[in-house]
């Protein structure tokens, strides 16, 4: 029998405690809490997504799951009174004994990780780790370092990760003609100002992305930089199916599963 101790010991190893950035923690945040009731509670069945929302907790609840793991919290800051959609979220996983826990920023830096698995999908060439600043350490990996194999420019460039990523569009800042050559890639929004002009330092020139705060996107235009957005939870969907792949094989005795977090939004053209 699985307990829930050890499947958070795992996922503290896959995504190590040291590369937290931010208030972004990995920790349990429906259910048991001290290590004995941990140890005490039984899991059978996982289901994994990139955001808790309604309809993946519902789904939670029909798989008869007993741990719920995202990427994104329900809470994303303390709260002392809970109502409205968050009630019914947290109510139906406490009545049905699921247990959610967050696997919070450690995730995107970590080995085959978030960025590792957008940097595999574009089939970027890894050249270093891209650091920022930790919460419990001085330097944290966050990102990857990367070029591409073809010598092509940032209008091109974008329709190739659109295509790679199978988007209808993505958002872009910078020099269309521009040519390539060093990238970054972060998924999620973790980059600011000082990441930004931490990158423009290594003279890297390509920023593909999530999504960036709208003064974050003007530095980079005022600093050179080439910046692609992608919409919500599509850089962060590819790691979250990896991770369901990699616990089977690490848990074969376990039905661990994995339900898309899909945007919701068009982007819409009018003549």
């Amino acid at each position: 029998m699985t307990n829930l101790r050890e499947i958070i010991k795992y996922l503290e190893n896959v995504a190590p405690r040291d590369l937290t950035v931010g208030e972004h923690d990995s920790r349990i945040e429906i259910g048991p809490q001290t290590e004995q009731e941990q140890l005490n509670t039984t899991v059978n069945r996982i289901l994994i997504a990139t955001y808790p929302s309604g309809r993946v907790v519902t789904r939670s609840t029909q798989d008869k799951a007993n741990l719920l793991i995202t990427h994104f919290p329900i809470f994303r800051y303390p709260s002392d009174q809970i109502s409205g959609l968050d009630l019914v979220r947290v109510r139906l996983l406490a009545k049905n004994y699921i247990s959610s826990y967050v696997l919070g920023s450690a995730i995107v830096g970590a080995r085959d990780g978030l960025t590792d698995a957008v940097v595999d999908a574009l089939e970027l060439q890894k050249l270093q780790e891209f650091y920022t600043i930790g919460k419990y350490v001085d330097a944290a990996s966050l990102g990857r370092i990367c070029q591409i194999n073809e010598n092509m420019n940032h209008s091109r460039f974008a329709d190739y990760v659109a295509m790679k990523m199978e988007q209808e569009a993505v958002k872009f800042t910078g020099d269309l003609d521009r040519k390539v050559d060093s990238i970054l890639v972060c998924p999620g929004h973790y980059l600011g100002i000082p990441e930004l002009i931490a990158a423009n330092q290594m003279n890297v020139k390509t920023i593909v992305t999530s999504g960036v705060a709208p003064e974050t996107r003007l530095v980079a235009a005022e600093q050179g930089l080439n910046v692609i957005e992608l919409r919500e939870f599509v850089m962060e969907e590819l790691g979250m199916k990896r991770l369901r792949h990699r616990m089977s094989l690490e848990y074969p005795e376990l039905k661990i599963e994995f339900t898309s977090s899909e945007p919701v939004s068009k982007n819409l053209r009018y003549r």
